[in-house]
């Protein structure tokens, strides 16, 4: 007999958000499903404003979805009782893009680190102290780091403390918000090397928005392309990455720039702009910069198919 295939850490079913605004409905995100499974690093990768970040938020809670359901190990997390969200928010914790901005200035860093303990129990003061400790430890800074302010640290020591932080509570699943872009390239691989090292030695479930396809290429298990809202491609991403299918991946994909003087970028690459979401366009959102659309594309949404490498296009498969 067969293995059962391990259940979903994290699944979003159709999971949609809208905007209210003077100047119209946005809908940052239409009909998004997606599946983490536990022990991975599923990427969520497209252009700014495709609503990467919107997903990210819906899952951290700082956001509500307008439609669809989030589900933590099966359960919907709307639905959750205050003790299961209370046990949900200890466990999915995040890391955001700027070590400047988000760690709170005032504070010195044993209290920043200690902030997520303290929400979700009663620690004894020595068991605060002694947390802090460890995770320190596991980022590769000293104890003595504690006493100190953020100011005092470069942006890459930032970073750290701002991992340490999520650590902290021991979640199991971490999202991680263009975790490097703001750092020196000197930096960024130390940072995804420590990221790869905690996540092997404590077992945990990353998400991470990026838009470097080179780091997705080298951190990520699994990829799910982005475009205005919707699904367009996702799969392994080895996969993914050899065998692009969707016109808009080969496009990201086609516009990554290589050292070489004389590559000139592709067709596939030159597509224009994005369209707002505002005013989306009907049909297959891409189809106005798709060099292969067809009559289809622009009067009907294509259906997502194909497991594991799904892509959501009316084009042919092979």
């Amino acid at each position: 007999m067969g293995t059962e295939p391990e259940a979903a850490m994290l699944e979003l079913a159709g999971v949609t958000k809208h905007y209210r605004t003077r100047r119209g409905l946005v809908r940052a995100v239409e009909d998004v499903s997606l599946r983490v499974q536990p022990r991975t690093t599923m990427a969520l990768v497209g252009e700014s404003g495709c609503g990467k970040t919107t997903i990210a938020r819906m899952i951290l809670q700082l956001e509500r979805p307008s439609a669809g359901a989030i589900r933590f190990e099966g359960q919907d997390i709307a639905t959750m009782s205050r003790a299961a969200l209370t046990a949900y928010r200890r466990q999915v914790l995040a890391v955001f893009q700027d070590p400047y901005s988000s760690l709170n200035p005032r504070l010195r860093v044993g209290a920043i680190i200690a902030e997520p303990v303290l929400a979700h129990g009663r620690p004894s003061r020595a068991q605060v102290d002694k947390r802090v400790a460890e995770v320190l430890d596991v980022v590769g800074l000293p104890a003595g780091a504690a006493r100190l302010y953020p100011h005092e640290f470069s942006g890459g020591q930032r970073q750290r403390i701002a991992i340490a932080r999520a650590l902290a509570p021991r979640p199991r699943l971490m999202v991680l918000d263009e975790p490097v872009s703001a750092l020196d390239v000197s930096i960024r691989a130390q940072i995804l090397n420590l990221l790869a090292d905690i996540q092997t030695e404590f077992g945990l479930t990353y998400l991470i928005i990026a838009h470097d396809l080179a780091l997705v290429e080298h951190f990520s298990s699994d990829v799910a392309v982005v475009y205005l809202g919707c699904v367009a491609e996702t799969g392994p991403t080895a996969q993914v990455f050899a065998e692009a299918r969707h016109p808009y991946t080969q496009a990201l994909l086609a516009a990554v720039p290589l050292p070489d003087p004389d590559h000139v970028l592709s067709e596939a690459a030159a597509m224009g702009e994005i369209a707002s979401a505002l005013d989306p366009p009907p049909g297959c959102r891409f189809h106005p910069r798709c060099p292969h659309a067809m009559e289809i594309c622009r009067v009907t949404a294509p259906v997502p198919s194909g497991a594991p490498h799904m892509i959501a296009c009316h084009l042919p498969r092979t």
